[in-house]
């Protein structure tokens, strides 16, 4: 088994919004109504925001990709 760390840059963009979108909605979905969900997923997970957020030099993201060998 290899892990790799590697730095999120804005081509990886939309593979970090499905990455974040999918654990979050399935983990908090069940606390809050329909539309409390969609209103936040929509405003905190759209790719100008996540760019927003990616450009921000003081809030690195990662991917940490394992590979079963």
């Amino acid at each position: 088994m290899t892990i790799t760390i590697k730095k999120c840059t804005i081509e990886n963009l939309s593979m970090l919004q499905e990455i974040s979108y999918v654990p979050f909605n399935e983990t908090i979905k069940n606390h809050n109504s329909t539309e409390n969900m969609n209103a936040f997923l929509e405003r905190g997970f759209n790719l100008h925001q996540l760019e927003k957020e990616l450009s921000n030099m003081n809030s690195p993201f990662f991917f940490f990709i394992l590979m079963m060998k």
